[in-house]
């Protein structure tokens, strides 16, 4: 997702979208934390090309997602989570979650963990949704259109 556009739309989720919102920076950052944290246990888990990897690890860490070291003694580089990234941790249960619950499968692997229970606002009304509700709008639908 692109950021050019985010001046103009000051939400908080198109401002985490900009840095979150490629097809791969989640599954990278839940790969990191999961311990995979060498190039090519990444790559070979992920199932990625070099250059894509290459290009979304670097803006990873540009965007201070993770921090990226060469040990002593050793050719190959490691890369590890920074506490943004661990953050992260919430979004991920959120979408496991949400996947579970809409898009059940029985073979995937369960996420367990408790998400904080603060209330925070996102400028968004959640409208509880029922049957009635429905065949009262379907019928105020028809009677407005006839």
């Amino acid at each position: 997702m692109s950021s050019r556009g985010n001046h103009l739309n000051k939400c908080s989720i198109a401002t985490a979208l900009s840095i979150l919102g490629d097809k791969w920076t989640l599954l990278i950052a839940r790969d990191i934390m999961m311990g995979n944290q060498n190039f090519e246990s990444i790559q070979n888990n992920l199932n990625i090309s070099r250059n894509l990897l290459t290009e979304r690890l670097k803006s990873m860490a540009s965007k201070k997602l993770i921090s990226r070291y060469v040990p002593d003694n050793k050719k190959r580089a490691k890369y590890v989570p920074t506490e943004r990234c661990k953050d992260l941790v919430k979004v991920f249960l959120s979408l496991s979650l949400w996947a579970d619950r809409w898009v059940p499968d029985t073979k995937r692997p369960k996420m367990a963990g408790v998400i904080n229970e603060e209330v925070t606002e996102i400028g968004l009304q959640v409208i509880p949704f029922n049957k009635e509700e429905e065949n009262k709008n379907i019928k105020l639908s028809k009677r407005l259109a006839n």
